[in-house]
């Protein structure tokens, strides 16, 4: 990409662009943290989960993004993003590539600012062009501001949603092809792939948003290890609700109340409005797979995933789909 971009613009911005730095290292502004409602599956509160004494995943599934500037062309950053995701299935001992990695690379560029003739010869090039803010009959500036990071921080949205699609991708594959059970790094929501059938769940890491009322959070935040909190749903307008439930999986000794803590999502129970007797298997047999996920997620404590900083709760087979991607993609 960098032999194509460099007629266009020049030696010195190409050279450049070999040292720049990956624009997902720089701090990025998100939302304040919140306390969110929700509506509550299973009655009762804390809840002590057995540890598993045989695996019960299968494989893991993560993704990465990489994204840097190339170049500024009439003050406007191209942006250059890769995105890949992976299944990383567990033979023996040993973590295998289940098919193949899903890797996509494109330069992003806001081509209102560049002008048609620009993007023109960008098009020539044979690069994979994508445009970050595509003009309309009504707003043929794509609303986006001449501001260069305004296009990259648009950039980064669209190369974000583009990892997501990969992961969601190779999770409908798993879902459609196996039986076994998936871990999947983050979110379930709007995954269409993950129903009440499907051998899957997802394990979020990050708790910018905690679920439930002032009590529930108390207990939630009060936890301890081997123990998950009652689960609730989590609707994500415009995609449907999830079922979710806290679990601690380590013990600091530092007091930190979310040192340790994961999030899991899997496919609500098929359960009819209200707390009748049709309801009453459903989520039984809910509650029993929320404590056999539980069971498995503590499984996978070790072996521990340092120098990684994020250990307490991040599980080796995900680091290992990470450390796979980073040495096809970089980073």
């Amino acid at each position: 990409m960098l032999r194509a971009l460099r007629p266009i613009v020049g030696q010195g911005a190409v050279d450049a662009a070999g040292t720049a730095m990956s624009l997902e290292r720089f701090q990025r502004a998100g939302d304040p943290p919140s306390v969110s409602a929700c509506d509550a599956l299973e009655q009762g509160g804390v809840r002590p989960i057995p540890f598993a004494t045989t695996p019960g995943v299968a494989a893991f599934l993560d993704g990465v993004q990489r994204s840097r500037v190339l170049a500024h062309l009439h003050g406007s950053p191209l942006v250059h993003g890769t995105v890949a995701a992976v299944v990383r299935r567990r033979i023996g001992r040993q973590l295998e590539t289940w098919r193949a990695p899903r890797i996509e690379s494109a330069l992003f560029a806001a081509r209102p600012q560049l002008g048609d003739h620009t993007w023109a010869c960008l098009e020539a090039t044979g690069i994979a062009l994508v445009d970050v803010c595509p003009s309309t009959v009504s707003d043929p500036a794509g609303a986006l501001p001449p501001h260069p990071m305004a296009v990259r921080a648009r950039a980064l949205e669209l190369i974000a949603l583009r990892r997501e699609t990969a992961e969601r991708k190779l999770a409908a594959e798993w879902c459609g092809a196996e039986k076994e059970w998936l871990w999947i790094d983050g979110g379930i929501a709007g995954n269409l792939a993950v129903d009440e059938r499907a051998t899957a769940f997802g394990v979020v890491k990050s708790h910018n948003t905690l679920y439930g009322d002032a009590a529930a959070v108390r207990t939630t935040l009060a936890l301890r290890m081997a123990e998950r909190s009652a689960a609730f749903l989590v609707g994500h307008r415009p995609r449907r609700a999830v079922a979710s439930w806290y679990l601690r999986v380590r013990e600091g000794t530092s007091g930190d109340p979310l040192y340790g803590l994961v999030r899991v999502e899997v496919a609500p129970p098929m359960i009819t409005a209200g707390d009748g007797p049709a309801n009453v298997a459903p989520l039984a047999e809910f509650s029993a797979r929320a404590d056999r996920i539980s069971s498995w997620i503590l499984a996978e404590r070790s072996p521990v995933s340092l120098p990684d900083p994020r250990w307490d709760t991040l599980t080796y087979g995900v680091h290992a789909c990470e450390s796979y991607l980073r040495a096809i993609i970089g980073g």
